[in-house]
C-alpha cells in the first residue's frame, strides 16, 4: 500500500483522538455526556481513559518539556504532525530535498515513530487497557515504516544497478 492514503489515515485519527481528549477533558462543562466511538465498553476498549493516562503525553513524561508547558501536546498532536509532514513529503518537493534525501529523511521519522509505537504498545499491554484507536495507529506506523524501507531500497537497488552498468563498456 502507499505511503499516501496510510499518512492520511492516521492524519484523521489523530484528529480524532484529539477531538476526544477534549471532549474528555471538558467533559463536567458539556451538559450531554461524551462517549467516543472508540469507547466500547462490551469488549472493554477505552481509549478516553487512556489518552488520560501520563504516557499519552510523551515529551513531558520523558522530561523533554515540563508538565503543563505549551508543548506538552498530546501524542495525537505529535501523530498529526508526523502525518501531514509525511503527506507533505510524499507529495511534494519540501524544502527542495531530492526524492532520495526525502526517503531517507521519511525512514528516520518513520524510524522514530515505530519506537514510539513500539514503547506505547508496551505500555499499553502493561497497564492492560485496550485502546483500539492506538492500535490502529501502531498499525499504520509500522505500515509506513515498511513502505519508507522498501522505497529505500528500491532506490538503492537501482543505483547500484545504474553504478554497475556505467561502468561495463559495450565491446
Amino acid at each position: 500500500m502507499r505511503s499516501t492514503p496510510l499518512a492520511l489515515l492516521g492524519a484523521i485519527l489523530s484528529c480524532y483522538a484529539l477531538y476526544v481528549e477534549h471532549k474528555h477533558s471538558a467533559r463536567e462543562e458539556e451538559e450531554e455526556p461524551f462517549e467516543a466511538l472508540c469507547d466500547i465498553q462490551s469488549i472493554g476498549a477505552s481509549c478516553s481513559s487512556t489518552f488520560a493516562l501520563p504516557e499519552g503525553r510523551l515529551l513531558s513524561l520523558f522530561g523533554v518539556v515540563p508538565h503543563g508547558h505549551l508543548f506538552d501536546v498530546p501524542n495525537a498532536a505529535l501523530g498529526f504532525i508526523y502525518y501531514c509532514f509525511v503527506l507533505l513529503s510524499e507529495n511534494f518537493r519540501l524544502f527542495g530535498l531530492s526524492n532520495k534525501t526525502s526517503s531517507r529523511l521519511n525512514l528516520l521519522m518513520g524510524c522514530a515513530a515505530m519506537s514510539t509505537s513500539v514503547y506505547l504498545a508496551y505500555m499499553l499491554t502493561v497497564l492492560n487497557k485496550l485502546c483500539l484507536l492506538c492500535w490502529a495507529t501502531h498499525v499504520i506506523n509500522a505500515a509506513l515504516l515498511w513502505n519508507f524501507v522498501r522505497k529505500v531500497q528500491g532506490r538503492n537497488k537501482i543505483g547500484a544497478t545504474k553504478h554497475a552498468t556505467n561502468g561495463k563498456k559495450d565491446l
